[in-house]
């Protein structure tokens, strides 16, 4: 098995070992606000991408919606193209839900839990080609209306040939706190 490049200080890299490196991290944006504009991550550099959301809360217990939407110059995309099935789980309980029309794509519902805030994971394929654009993942986070940490497992995209630049991820009417890091797959 390959082990991952193990670089010191002051060392000049080759082409090979930088070619070996499979993500590169893109950029580390902190959540503050209620919309949480990520731009000028998606580009023609990467295909594929991954993101990782790190610590989420929002600024109250109260459980609250959780959202996503694909960006542009022209901002935020709302029109009604996007789609997704979710699978979620918690205790004893499952439930699944999918649905088209939409202008967002749902990743879950949460509320800021004593014992820590959630985590998403998104692996995002094509959203600065001209083509169809899908998103799979996953996130965990308290919902304070269930009393538990929710698990979704998520099947999403955008009905769209739009070049997309970025992404919002947005909450409802809290604050939202937590990291994102977005990363590059080698192509």
């Amino acid at each position: 098995m390959a082990t991952p490049p193990d670089f010191s200080v002051g060392q000049v890299l080759t082409a090979a070992q930088m070619n070996a490196v499979g993500l590169w991290l893109i950029d580390e944006v902190a959540l503050t606000t209620v919309t949480n504009n990520i731009s000028n991550v998606f580009s023609s550099d990467f295909d594929a991408y991954k993101i990782v959301v790190s610590n989420l809360n929002n600024a109250t217990s109260t459980t609250r919606q959780l959202n996503f939407r694909f960006r542009s110059g022209a901002g935020d995309d709302s029109t009604s193209n996007y789609w997704y099935g979710t699978i979620l789980q918690y205790s004893s309980s499952a439930f699944n839900d999918s649905t088209s029309g939409q202008a967002q794509i749902i990743l879950g519902f949460f509320g800021s839990g004593a014992s820590g805030g959630g985590s998403i994971t998104l692996d995002v394929i094509n959203p600065n080609l001209a083509v169809a654009s899908t998103v799979f993942g996953n996130c965990t986070a308290y919902q304070s209306n269930v009393s538990a940490y929710v698990n979704r497992t998520h099947s999403a995209g955008m009905n769209t040939t739009t070049q997309y630049t970025g992404f919002s991820i947005i909450g409802t009417t809290d604050n939202l706190s937590g990291t994102v890091r977005v990363y590059g797959y080698r192509k």
